[in-house]
């Protein structure tokens, strides 16, 4: 009986706890409104930087720095000598063959590592290996080929940047720098 009763205690009482509840959530969501207004329409502040809330690290700087060649370039340019357009088409087409000669080692470099790669992976993905010492010597041999190879690539391409800055400077105007 005792149990009944809590129970109908319980039951009638309810329904009036509920709506309290509804009463004060409703309450609270119209004051976390208010609040919210009220920020909007406030003026943000300032950012305030000092030590405490400085970024640490690298410093990130916009736009790019010349490189030292380009720095010293217009004032050679004006003291250079102007060259004969006999001197000058002679340096145009040295600049013209380079550039073909770079491209073609580009184009071999580029076959040689495509070997390479998949030499490389058709070896290493044997069970054993290291078992296969001929397959590991023509592995190391096509290595040192396209090793060989970058290092022609790498002078090939001091030749060009060698003529087209010796053709600027016979030019004298740095509007007339040629494309890479």
């Amino acid at each position: 009986m005792r149990i009944a009763n809590w129970a109908l205690a319980i039951l009638l009482f309810a329904p009036l706890g509920l709506a309290s509840a509804q009463q004060q959530e409703d309450s609270l969501a119209a004051a976390s409104r208010r609040v919210q207004e009220e920020k909007k329409s406030q003026p943000k502040a300032a950012k305030v930087w000092d030590n405490d809330n400085l970024p640490t690290g690298n410093i990130n700087v916009v736009g790019q720095t010349p490189p030292a060649g380009e720095a010293a370039a217009p004032a050679a340019a004006e003291n250079a000598p102007s060259i004969s357009p006999e001197e000058r088409a002679s340096i145009e087409e040295d600049l013209k063959s380079a550039k073909a000669k770079l491209e073609s080692l580009k184009t071999d470099l580029d076959i040689l590592q495509r070997k390479f790669l998949l030499d490389s992976q058709t070896y290493y993905s044997k069970p054993n290996y290291a078992a296969d010492r001929e397959g590991g010597a023509a592995i190391n041999a096509e290595k040192a080929q396209v090793d060989a190879k970058m290092d022609e690539v790498a002078a090939a391409q001091k030749e060009v940047d060698a003529l087209q800055a010796k053709l600027q400077a016979a030019s004298g105007s740095s509007s007339s720098t040629p494309a890479k």
